[in-house]
């Protein structure tokens, strides 16, 4: 009885000594779309209601970034079972940074998948998953603070609010009995990031310079690998993990290049922003009730990539959110 609390236990005191030095990526979008990486918290062997077919969540979360940039998000989630088999969901982001360079704030990049379950048995379950990720805006947002020689400076990706890529969505999740897996590609369709972050716009000025340059970014794909096994107990249930996310290229920026008559931008690939992070997670669901349960969600990265532009570098992500079953 008590061997899933000390698992709990030892997995959360992991996890702050983690805490401290990790520097890594946050999921882009895939990592936690659809099924993928959903938490299974099936109603306790009292209950007689059937699992009920629709949802909706509201998900709070808290993360640290680059140069301890604090970033908090809202996400509300509506899930939709158009059969037993197929669903559709929408998930919509609000966020807002505040670090050493100014803040801002605004709606997220939007995510709609759609998802069949091919084998759907007790204890074994298929889902394959079809999705989109939409750029709310371009990623040009500006500091509004007083500059001294007027230049416009353009805020550093971790303070934009929409990574300005429409990106395809593909995926299937595994599971069987305890165990699931995941795999998954998000592949951008179409760049319209407009940053104009450099450090020359800024100065040189010292607290810009912890930042990566992202002016007119393009990402490359990402591909995902998620292993978990949850631990039920009564109507708690707790899954630890891990989560593979490959960057599958280099991105590329522009910079300027003088030359005898003119500047003329240049895009370049930027070097180390291709390779592996590995993240550690632990997700927790206490079903309240039959409808409502209550959810928690902590990630801190093991290994990361050298270079990190798109401004999704996270030293831990803290998620508490409220999910209704209708």
């Amino acid at each position: 009885m008590r061997k899933p609390t000390h698992l709990l236990l030892l997995t959360v005191m992991f996890f702050s000594m983690m805490k401290a030095n990790a520097q890594g990526c946050s999921d882009a979008g895939v990592c936690t779309a659809g099924p993928i990486g959903e938490l299974y918290a099936p109603n306790d062997s009292s209950s007689t209601t059937p699992e009920k077919r629709h949802f909706a969540r509201m998900t709070f979360s808290y993360a640290v970034g680059e140069q301890r940039t604090t970033i908090l998000m809202t996400v509300a989630e509506l899930g939709l079972g158009i059969t037993d088999r197929l669903g559709v969901s929408l998930r919509l982001p609000y966020q807002s940074a505040e670090g050493n360079l100014g803040s801002h704030s605004g709606v997220g990049d939007p995510v709609i998948t759609a998802s069949y379950a091919f084998i759907k048995q007790e204890g074994r379950r298929l889902d394959g998953m079809l999705g989109v990720k939409l750029n709310s805006n371009n990623a040009d947002a500006m500091w509004d603070g007083f500059s001294i020689d007027q230049v416009p400076r353009g805020l550093p990706m971790p303070y934009q609010t929409s990574l300005s890529t429409t990106d395809l969505l593909l995926g299937m999740n595994y599971r069987h009995e305890r165990w699931s897996g995941a795999l998954a590609l998000q592949l951008p369709v179409h760049q319209a990031n407009e940053n104009t972050f450099t450090h020359a716009s800024w100065g040189q000025d010292p607290a810009a310079l912890g930042y990566f340059e992202s002016a007119y970014l393009e990402r490359a794909a990402d591909a995902v690998a998620r292993i978990q096994y949850r631990i039920p107990w009564k109507r708690f249930a707790v899954q630890p993990g891990l989560l593979a996310i490959q960057h599958l290229g280099e991105d590329s920026r522009l910079i300027a290049v003088p030359t005898m008559d003119m500047t003329m931008p240049q895009r370049v690939e930027i070097d180390g922003s291709e390779g592996l992070t590995l993240n550690l997670t632990i997700d927790a669901g206490y079903r309240l009730s039959d409808r409502w349960t209550a959810e928690l969600a902590y990630g801190s990265p093991l290994i990361v990539r050298e270079e990190r532009p798109d401004g999704l570098t996270r030293s831990m992500v803290l998620n508490a959110g409220l999910r209704y079953a209708f």
